[in-house]
């Protein structure tokens, strides 16, 4: 070993690709390290494209700047990814057998896993479905690719599981033979490699040929930390050229023997895989030289970098703090009390909105100065596509450099809404989710599509689901467009009908698509679908990005559906998302050129003006140390695995790379999905070192951010009180509607004047509203064929509710859990009847009307009742079914529940056809509270007086006069009623919440 071993490192306060770019540009200094070398003639390895792309930008950005008219680049390759015909000084070129295609590899492994999963009898009784056995599949990807990275012999897994140990394990060993013996021989038969086994070979054939004939050319492997085996091999080939450079990303020279000690012990420290590199490549500390240009102008000057890595050190280390902040290298003074973090700012958010928020925020202020550039470094896939939406408010688009899933692209989104609907039967949100999507029209154009979609949307898919039927989803739809609600306006219907046979033509290839197929099949069922749902000129799949990949992915699919075996279309759905999941889409358009979404990786290498650290908590940066579904830790140990704390130490490198920058924000959400987090071990241990002074930016930006979706001037709402012209007011009103009226003005003002009509959820569960209309319904059936007098009522009014429950919304749910309680109304039915021998006649839903004269103005009362019982001493009995609450005897006696009193006007007014003019007067007003339980029923009766029929007509007569007075308003909930009765459907219009908390407010 010489002491002239060609090893540097960058600090990580310095641009590592723009110090490596300086040098190597500048003659001088590149003479220094390699002689009489021209600039085209260096062959440089970096780890990833983006930096190799980023290096040429730098060279191109020093040749502009030195006023050079051309520049011949140097040779820049990606260490992961090997440009086979790169210069090789004499070498043979690099011949390695090609790498099997990724999604080929998938849906081989997944027919080895099936034939496994059949041959120990996993796949009786469902227990691995398709998506579980092609989960497995991508888990044992991951798996290989691992032991492949780390070059591990598979061939002893089955010396880790003794006969004694767990049965699990031993099915464990079994299933990993897959990988062991099958997968290997499926290679040698096919010619191909993995991957990740073909860039080994790459690397390996490479440091080969280096190592026999050096090439003469200088060759720098620069940025890598050497955590990948065949990495660590090529650089310590690199290390010992003659003309060879190795260029370590952020070293820590500065930790004494002692502390490095310990560091290499310490696979959770951002040095431990450094440490690791350098006792591979045969050299220590001492060999490693700062690369040229990016010394430290004052050595002895505690940097920011000096600081974390004092804080990141191991936990046994920690008792040197004091000593080190009080005496070492002028720490105190200068660091935590001084200018070593400047510039850091840490903020931590109440949850994840308000920290996208922030960091959007900080990216847009950068965009105020002429030059400077701003990137977002995280982990945390959610955050980023989070800040990159909040960030389109002000119409920047950013470059994410992980790009997004396939499956959240439009037209990839889209295609999920299609097999959802056949999924779920086409429910009604899977269904108006695809039929609202742009992308889809069943008629001449979208603004009929739309009209359409509106009218099936509020005759169908609004309330309750129409019940199942046999043929289908669309089948039960066209069965309930058959089954006119009085309710409702049919006028439409034939459209809606035209338009639902549209829809399900266009949908036949998926619908008379074989159950259990074979993937081609499925993809030209799904392709042939979307195909028809588009307008007619559109094309499906487009020529742009996601296009393009989602072309690619079907024609794999397809090409590899022999492997993949039959699939069945309950399968389909959840199969493809997965696969489209694990497919990235790039950015589409144009991106902004100073603001970037960085992955860790990325930013070990370059360096924005401001750096934001992003998703700082534990399981996410870093993440949470996983053993994986194979291994126990002392078998990962025998096998010479690494532990899953390596990847912490990779992870904390890439933290103190990116947080050495000029300027830092560190960022994290305090809740995550509404659930407590931790914060990442580096914050908590930066502020019990250097206290918490960096928190002083935390302030301004969240209260920047709380504020900028809140009006400079806010006037709270007032409570509404309309005074519509007289013209304008009803002139005919229902009892019930009078009712309202007392109590609630402003629900009359928007049915009847503004003529508006509530539309209920989409596939609304039944509630209450239902239930009372099929009760009501049962027993207006049961008394009109006279069955309620009948010996066996409890059987006919069950038969009358199976009958019924087809027609009414909610009916069949409804029946399911009420069929018991229809029975006890039966029989409390039956003795209700026994007990009043004197029954002549009943008229059920009967109209009636009552004409009154007010203020030389003609005003209908209009009702339909419930039931009007005749008995034989010619009085009749007036009976309202309520499945709800029943007003008490006050609210009636004193006109605030009129409903049946004003019957009983109507009836002393001849106002019911159904009853002739000599049936005679109400005697009782009931009401039947209907429950079902017990009892089953329960009446409350009210004596009918003439005084009582009397007041009730002049309450009307005086409320009628009162609104209209041009000057009455229509007021919000003048009085109170039930709790249920106090929320009605225009509550939101009146902006009822707002200026009653106001109120509340106001008046304590």
């Amino acid at each position: 070993m010489t002491d002239s071993l060609p090893l540097f490192t960058i600090a990580p306060d310095q641009p590592f690709l723009q110090r490596l770019a300086q040098t190597l540009f500048d003659d001088r200094a590149r003479h220094e390290l390699f002689g009489d070398s021209a600039l085209q003639d260096v062959h440089i390895l970096l780890p990833t494209r983006r930096a190799a792309r980023h290096l040429a930008y730098e060279f191109l950005t020093l040749a502009a700047q030195a006023g050079s008219g051309t520049v011949l680049l140097p040779c820049i390759d990606t260490l992961g990814d090997l440009d086979e015909d790169a210069p090789q000084s004499g070498a043979t070129p690099l011949s390695v057998p090609p790498a099997i295609e990724p999604m080929a590899r998938h849906f081989h492994l997944l027919a080895l896993v099936r034939a496994w999963a059949k041959a120990s009898g996993h796949l009786e009784g469902g227990q691995l479905t398709p998506v579980k056995l092609s989960a497995l599949a991508f888990e044992l990807e991951a798996f290989l690719d691992q032991a492949q990275n780390e070059q591990l012999d598979l061939a002893r897994l089955p010396d880790l599981v003794p006969d004694e140990l767990a049965e699990n394990w031993q099915q464990t060993l079994d299933f990993l033979t897959i990988i062991t013996e099958y997968w290997p021989q499926h290679l040698r038969e096919t010619g191909c490699l993995d991957p990740t086994e073909r860039r080994n070979a790459l690397l390996a054939e490479r440091r080969d040929g280096w190592q026999a004939t050096p090439p003469v050319h200088p060759v720098i492997a620069a940025g890598s930390t050497g955590s990948i085996r065949a990495t660590a091999d090529l650089l310590k080939v690199i290390a010992h050229l003659p003309r060879g450079a190795v260029v370590l990303p952020g070293l820590d020279c500065q930790a004494d023997d002692g502390l490095w000690q310990q560091i290499e012990q310490d696979v959770s420290h951002p040095q431990y895989g450094l440490a690791q590199t350098l006792t591979h490549i045969g050299a220590t500390r001492q060999h490693v030289r700062p690369w040229p240009g990016s010394e430290a102008s004052d050595p002895d000057q505690p940097c920011r970098t000096d600081i974390i890595n004092q804080a990141l050190v191991p936990a046994s280390a920690t008792a040197n703090w004091v000593h080190t902040t009080r005496s070492g290298k002028g720490l105190a003074g200068n660091g935590l009390t001084g200018d070593g973090l400047a510039g850091v700012h840490l903020i931590e958010a109440p949850d994840m909105r308000s920290e996208a928020g922030v960091i959007a925020l900080v990216m847009r202020e950068v965009l105020q100065s002429d030059s400077q550039t701003a990137a977002l470094v995280t982990r945390d896939r959610k955050l980023a596509r989070r800040v990159a939406s909040e960030l389109q408010r002000w119409g920047v688009h950013v470059d994410d450099s992980a790009g997004k899933p396939l499956a959240n692209g439009p037209t990839a989104i889209w295609m999920r809404h299609i097999l959802a609907c056949l999924a779920d039967d086409f429910a009604p949100l899977p269904l108006l989710a695809l039929l609202k999507h742009p992308k889809t029209c069943l008629a001449e154009d979208r603004a009929a599509h739309r009209r359409l979609v509106q009218l099936l949307e509020k005759r169908l898919l609004r309330g309750v689901r129409p019940p199942p039927h046999k043929a289908g989803g669309l089948a039960a739809l066209q069965a309930a467009l058959a089954t006119p609600d009085r309710r409702q306006d049919t006028d439409d219907d034939p459209d809606i009908a035209a338009f639902l046979s549209r829809l399900e033509t266009a949908f036949q290839p998926l619908l008379t698509a074989d159950e259990t197929a074979l993937m081609d099949a499925h993809c030209a069922a799904l392709l042939g679908v979307a195909q028809a749902l588009l307008p007619v000129d559109d094309s499906l799949l487009v020529d742009d990005e996601e296009g393009r990949a989602l072309a690619k992915l079907f024609e794999k699919l397809s090409d590899q559906a022999t492997l993949a075996g039959p699939v069945s279309k309950a399968d389909w759905p959840a199969l493809l998302d997965m696969w489209m999941m694990r497919q990235s889409l790039r950015a589409q358009g144009p991106t902004h050129k100073r603001l970037h979404i960085w992955g860790p990786l990325e930013a070990r290498l370059m360096q924005a003006d401001v750096m934001i650290l992003g998703g700082l908590n534990e399981s996410v940066w870093p993440p949470m140390p996983e053993t994986g579904p194979w291994l126990s830790r002392p078998m990962r140990t025998a096998l010479g695995m690494s532990q899953p704390e390596r990847q912490i130490g990779l992870a904390a490198h890439d933290f103190v790379q990116a947080a050495a920058a000029d300027k830092v924000y560190l960022t994290r959400a305090a809740k995550i999905d509404n659930a407590p987090s931790v914060a990442a071990r580096w914050l908590r241990r930066l502020e019990t070192l250097a206290g918490q002074q960096a928190r002083h930016e935390q302030a301004r930006l969240l209260h920047w951010w709380q504020q900028l979706d809140q009006a400079a001037t806010h006037q709270p709402a007032e409570a509404p009180a309309p005074c519509p012209p007289v013209a304008a007011r009803p002139k005919r009103l229902s009892v019930t509607q009078i009712e309202t009226l007392l109590h609630n003005p402003y629900e009359i003002y928007a049915r009847k004047i503004l003529n508006l009509t509530p539309w209920e959820a989409v596939d609304a569960p039944p509630h209450a509203g239902h239930r009372g209309t099929l009760v009501h319904a049962v027993l207006e059936d049961l008394v009109s064929r006279g069955a309620h007098r009948h010996d066996d009522v409890p059987a006919a009014i069950l038969q009358t509710a199976d009958k019924l429950q087809q027609t009414r919304p909610g009916g069949t749910a409804i029946l399911a859990y009420w069929q018991a309680r229809l029975a006890a109304i039966g029989e409390w039915l039956s003795d209700f009847e026994a007990a009043r021998p004197d029954w002549q006649a009943s008229a059920v839903e009967a109209s009636g009307r009552l004409e009154l004269e007010i203020d030389g103005a003609p005003f209908t009362v209009t009702a339909i009742a419930d039931r009007l019982d005749r008995m034989a001493d010619g009085w009749v009995d007036i009976i309202d079914y309520k499945t709800g609450a029943v007003p008490s005897k006050k609210a009636v006696e004193t006109h605030l529940a009129p409903q049946l009193t004003l019957e009983a006007a109507m009836l002393e007014a001849a106002g019911f056809d159904e009853m002739t003019a000599d049936s005679g007067a109400a005697r009782r007003l009931v009401y039947v509270h209907v429950t079902g339980r017990q009892p089953a029923a329960e009446l409350t009766e009210i004596t009918c007086t003439p005084e009582l029929i009397d007041g009730a007509r002049h309450m009307v007569e005086q409320l009628i006069a009162g609104y209209r007075q041009p000057q009455q308003p229509y007021l919000v909930h003048i009085r109170s009623r039930t709790q249920a009765a106090r929320h009605t459907p225009f509550d939101h219009l009146a902006r009822l919440k707002e200026w009653r908390s106001m109120a509340e407010v106001e008046h304590g």
